[in-house]
């Protein structure tokens, strides 16, 4: 909902809808900052991956939602364990095991969307070829988006460099999922 507010002097301030885009922060650990965007970017890459990877036919029967569906819980399920290992082995704070959970929750956001847009498609709206496409638009468009996500946790990143960042994450981004289609398909 795109609401406004007006000021004493009658001036118009910003929305409800663009603040939390644009909203820094400050209550962010650096490294907790870094440890999300690195969760943001790899759900999001591999989700795209297997988004590309589908067939038509996978796309028509519904599998393709399967595929993407446990593409994120396997990566988020794997990259809690690689953040936690140290704490598990030491044992450590349980605190730091549900830091490491929250931390990687931009990977299970990544994989939403195309789901959803799959599982449309699958019930028969947009066409298999359009509903693929939507559904890895989606994926890249978050890439691309990312120094943006990173600028928001980090007030220190200036908007030109945020957005050139998220351009170069798409272009290799699509090198990944070029290099996963060619090596293992």
């Amino acid at each position: 909902m795109l609401t406004t507010r007006a000021t004493q002097n009658g001036s118009v301030t910003g929305s409800r809808v663009v603040r939390p885009l644009t909203r820094r922060r400050e209550d962010l650990d650096p490294h907790r900052a870094e440890s999300r965007v690195s969760a943001y970017v790899y759900g999001t890459v591999l989700v795209l991956a297997a988004v590309v990877g589908c067939s038509p036919e996978a796309v028509d029967s519904g599998a393709a939602v399967t595929i993407v569906v446990g593409t994120v819980l396997s990566t988020y399920v794997a990259h809690v364990l690689a953040h936690s290992v140290g704490a598990l082995v030491t044992g450590g704070e349980h605190r730091e095991l549900r830091q490491a959970a929250r931390d990687a929750t931009p990977i299970l956001s990544s994989g939403a969307l195309p789901a959803l847009v799959l599982a449309a498609t699958a019930l028969g709206w947009p066409p298999e070829l359009w509903g693929q496409a939507l559904a890895a638009l989606v994926g890249l468009v978050r890439v691309a988006g990312i120094g943006v996500v990173y600028r928001r946790l980090r007030a220190d990143v200036p908007f030109g460099r945020a957005v050139l960042v998220g351009a170069v994450a798409a272009g290799v981004a699509l090198l990944v999922v070029v290099l996963k289609l060619v090596l293992t398909h």
